[in-house]
């Protein structure tokens, strides 16, 4: 065996025995199936998970690489998908809210992959993330909100983008509900993990070393829900690699939707 992959060997099997180690250097580790909605609650109201600066700062640090390869022409596929399907609403530089926007990092991907960029504002209810985002992105807009109660006015934006994090919101519903009444005309919901076959679960994992809860949706179940609050799904996209069948006995995949208000003003 040569010494590189021995190397390698010894480093993985070191870091699945440890699991503070483990929970430090891996994006997602540690899945636990929750009993239900009661449970995720609980377990949420528990963790201060992505309001703690130091996670704020691990996922920063997560994504600076990712930023710097996507500036040398090679972008992560979500990172394309994201901007493909921004693209396809066909809207020349639109009015965007990205609901979710963590430290900021989709502003610079869509300025950088859409030859005409988007008039961007970001929102997350993390007051540590929304900090971040300020400071490094001074010229962008952002706000502390909530994705269950928007504080715009209906039809506000062109595209409201849930970029990653539909599945950290427990009261999903609300936020679709809230997501479709501030678009004007499109919905993105962006690297969304969900099942074929199995139904909606919620999980409990760490993501940068902090505990968080995660929901994993059945697709139907999600396209549904959408469907209720006056959208109508106009293309999906295949994202990255994210499979929890390893917790749940089921395979998962992410996906980005893209959808357009039923009704249109």
């Amino acid at each position: 065996m040569k010494l590189p992959r021995l190397i390698r060997k010894v480093a993985k099997t070191v870091v699945r025995s440890v699991p503070v180690l483990r929970r430090q250097i891996l994006f997602s580790t540690d899945y636990r199936v929750l009993s239900g909605i009661d449970e995720a609650k609980t377990a949420a109201a528990s963790s201060g998970g992505w309001l703690a600066a130091r996670t704020v700062a691990r996922q920063q640090r997560a994504y600076e690489n990712l930023i710097a390869a996507m500036k040398q022409g090679e972008p992560r596929l979500d990172f394309s998908v994201a901007a493909e399907a921004v693209a396809a609403t066909e809207i020349a530089r639109p009015r965007l809210l990205e609901v979710g926007c963590g430290s900021g990092y989709y502003s610079e991907v869509l300025a950088t992959l859409l030859p005409g960029g988007v008039e961007y504002t970001g929102i997350d209810y993390s007051d540590a993330m929304i900090a971040r985002a300020r400071t490094r992105y001074p010229t962008v807009s952002f706000e502390v909100a909530d994705a269950t109660r928007l504080p715009y006015a209906d039809g506000a934006f062109d595209i409201v983008f849930n970029g990653v994090s539909l599945m950290h919101i427990i009261d999903y519903q609300a936020a679709i509900r809230e997501a479709a009444r501030v678009a004007a005309r499109y919905c993105i919901f962006h690297t969304v993990p969900v099942f074929d076959a199995h139904r909606t679960t919620f999980l409990r994992k760490y993501a940068y070393g902090a505990p968080v809860v995660e929901v994993v949706f059945n697709k139907q179940e999600l396209i549904s829900i959408c469907q209720d609050a006056g959208l109508r799904l106009e293309r999906e996209w295949s994202c990255i690699p994210y499979d929890v069948q390893e917790a749940t006995g089921h395979h998962s995949a992410t996906e980005t939707y893209l959808f357009s208000k039923a009704t249109k003003p």
